[in-house]
């Protein structure tokens, strides 16, 4: 199958991990992109920046955010098409937009529409200057007239979850299948291999405040029970002093580190609201329970009192209550662990591998 990939920025993410297995399924696919970080994961890859590479810090993607529409619909012409039989877009905002020739399909994963210009955008000016806000509006305002031109662009659009795949309902109109996104689940498995869960709970996440980890310490400091909190974020110092006695904030852990913490907790404490949510996922594969905010992604991958507990608001009372009722479910291990085996790599390969083929058969 002769497969194009295009991806809005390659860096090292969840989203990045996504477009290593599609790189994987079809190694030969040139992808596009609009900015590229130099990693050895991406080393002999056929990767076409656009022209701001080099010009600009990759990690300062944002900043050319007025360019970039105008920069995808010159692209779209400039891709050489011939012999082409796919398009697999993997994009939030911009690579979504691409429009092929005639005949040639355009399957579109995404991860959900841009947060910056729906649901989320007054979070997204937060970040910059009260002057530069009502510029950076007009901007995003130009960005969603675009973006819904385009909406027609994918012939099919694929959701990481159903969660989002209620988005795309609401911001463009599609209906979409739905595929979980790849979870390596191999290293947990063998993490707790032996390993008897233990006293304490933990958590794993960056440290901003949308995350609402400070939720999980106030809660578990005033159970009086045992935390650990791995991450590293702006909001380290603010939950070292707020931490009880028997919170431990971490801070950065190796991977070898994490995987030990994972199969070694009680339960895995999980408060926000995801999209998906692999950390979730990943403590499932080792047989520990997770506690999780009932809302987004892990509605999906958590099954109240089976493999987890829901708690269905934001508050510490909320997470307090959810972890008592933690407390006195007699967890099956076993059963957990199974629960995570619809999320693995190889079911992700396979699911879209089906789609892929099914799309190119149907032109």
């Amino acid at each position: 199958m002769n497969v194009v990939l295009a991806h809005d920025f390659i860096r090292h993410g969840g989203a990045d991990k996504v477009l290593e297995h599609f790189h994987a399924m079809w190694p030969e696919a040139p992808v596009y992109t609009l900015l590229a970080e130099e990693l050895p994961q991406y080393k002999g890859w056929d990767i076409r920046s656009s022209w701001l590479q080099g010009k600009i810090p990759p990690r300062r993607y944002r900043w050319p955010l007025p360019l970039f529409p105008g920069m995808v619909d010159r692209l779209s012409k400039k891709i050489d098409w011939d012999g082409v039989e796919l398009l697999i877009s993997s994009s939030v905002s911009f690579m979504k937009n691409l429009k092929t020739p005639e005949g040639i399909p355009h399957l579109c994963y995404i991860y959900r529409p841009a947060m910056f210009a729906y649901d989320r955008e007054d979070m997204f000016l937060s970040g910059y200057p009260p002057l530069a806000r009502p510029v950076l509006r007009r901007v995003t305002k130009n960005f969603r007239r675009w973006d819904q031109a385009n909406k027609n662009n994918p012939d099919l659009y694929v959701s990481i979850s159903h969660y989002v795949a209620d988005m795309v309902r609401k911001a463009y109109g599609k209906e979409s299948k739905v595929i979980y996104p790849p979870v390596n689940l191999d290293p947990y498995q063998k993490a707790a291999v032996g390993v008897e869960p233990g006293d304490y709970y933990f958590t794993a996440l960056r440290l901003e405040g949308y995350k609402r980890v400070d939720l999980v310490v106030e809660a578990c400091s005033r159970l009086g029970l045992p935390l650990k909190v791995a991450g590293t974020g702006p909001m380290l110092e603010a939950l070292r002093a707020q931490a009880g006695s028997t919170v431990e904030i971490l801070g950065f852990v190796s991977d070898q580190e994490m995987f030990e913490l994972v199969a070694g907790c009680r339960a895995f404490v999980f408060p926000p609201e995801e999209d998906f949510g692999i950390a979730p996922v990943e403590a499932l594969a080792a047989g520990r329970p997770v506690v999780a905010l009932g809302k987004g992604g892990t509605l999906e991958t958590v099954i109240d009192g089976e493999t987890g507990v829901h708690f269905p608001v934001q508050k510490v009372e909320a997470v307090m209550e959810a972890i008592r009722r933690a407390e006195e479910i007699a967890w099956d291990s076993a059963k957990i662990q199974e629960s995570a085996h619809r999320f693995s790599e190889s079911a992700f390969r396979k699911n879209f591998l089906a789609l892929a083929q099914e799309m190119v058969e149907a032109c």
